[in-house]
């Protein structure tokens, strides 16, 4: 494979849950008027969750496409997922999304769908899926997949929907057996549905819920990127920088993996202006949510971070969940520029 790089732009997003982008219109009523210094409003208004999403060479979308995994939620995420303007869209499903789980809806289609009966809906959202494939929407099964895109870069990627069981949900596996992920090393990126054991998984309960499992496939692999879902409350990036294999506590949580110089880029602390902040905090971080609506999410150039730092022992962590704890569509996607081989000639 040549040694030349091409920069790639890649749109990340999860849990939309059925949910549209909200158009970018002057008449909205939450528009960027609405979020002023002198009005003090504290809402948790849409901010880079928007129509159009922005332009990219690829879009991943890590898990939980539907809410109750019904026809007309796939319908709307697909045909977002169709509309975008990125060249290939890659996509998993989540534990929302049991119609997809043969196994599980076999078993619990009446308490997953609310229908009893109804076994016609994984039937549908096959359909749904297949015809998405017109527009470069691309479904993954777990596994290592490798994409030829269009700028002329190659794209290695892993993916995989599984997350520890927890309540009657799609894609879990028995947290007593473990679930094998078996990512190769020199992976650009993995997208998951959940997080790894200690990065960017702490609930509302402060209870680390992301899987041991992944982490230590991850500590192997050290991909470039990591991106999830799943846990809506731990909306984030971290940058982490890999140190030696060490003795961890809490069933592999992360503690003891990482070098000190592992820091957070950005997590729910720092995204709402709140009252407590002063006028120029406050109004820095009103400026900071009209820039994230105008550009659709929030940049992150990973090939600056790369030069930066020891690249190969790096991953930047990405848990991109759209949706609050509420189900509002109010945080924002990642774009991330990444520096990717280019394709062999002939």
């Amino acid at each position: 494979m040549s040694s030349s790089k091409i920069k790639t732009r890649i749109v990340i997003l999860s849990d939309t849950h059925g949910a549209k982008p909200k158009p970018r219109t002057a008449q909205d009523p939450d528009s960027d008027t609405e979020l002023s210094q002198n009005h003090r409003i504290v809402m948790r208004l849409p901010t880079g969750f928007r129509h159009p999403l922005p332009e990219a060479d690829v879009l991943i979308h890590c898990g939980d496409l539907t809410k109750r995994s019904r026809t007309e939620e796939f319908e709307a995420t697909f045909s977002m997922l169709r509309d975008a303007p990125a060249k290939l869209k890659l996509v998993i499903a989540g534990n929302h999304d049991g119609a997809l789980d043969a196994k599980f809806w076999d078993r619990y289609a009446d308490e997953q769908s609310g229908r009893p009966g109804d076994d016609t809906m994984p039937q549908q959202a096959w359909r749904i899926i297949k015809e998405a494939e017109q527009d470069n929407v691309r479904f993954l099964d777990e596994g290592t997949h490798t994409f030829a895109l269009d700028n002329g870069a190659v794209l290695r990627l892993y993916a995989s929907p599984w997350t520890p069981e927890y309540g009657l949900w799609g894609f879990q596996y028995d947290v007593q057996k473990g679930h094998s992920f078996d990512i190769p090393e020199g992976i650009d990126v993995v997208m998951t549905h959940g997080p790894a054991k200690g990065i960017l998984d702490l609930t509302r309960g402060h209870d680390h819920a992301g899987c041991p499992f992944l982490l230590s496939a991850l500590e192997k692999a050290k991909p470039r990127i990591h991106c999830f879902g799943h846990i809506h409350e731990a909306w984030g990036a971290y940058l982490a920088k890999w140190g030696e294999s060490a003795e961890r506590g809490d069933q592999g949580a992360a503690e003891g993996v990482f070098k000190s110089a592992s820091r957070t880029i950005m997590d729910l602390d720092d995204f709402w202006p709140v009252l407590a902040d002063d006028d120029e905090g406050y109004a820095s971080r009103v400026q900071m949510l009209k820039k994230i609506r105008r550009e659709g999410g929030i940049e992150i150039d990973l090939t600056a971070l790369e030069a930066s730092g020891a690249g190969k022992d790096q991953t930047l962590f990405l848990n991109a969940a759209v949706m609050d704890l509420g189900y509002r569509p109010v945080q924002s996607p990642w774009i991330v520029d990444i520096d990717l081989p280019q394709k062999e000639s002939g």
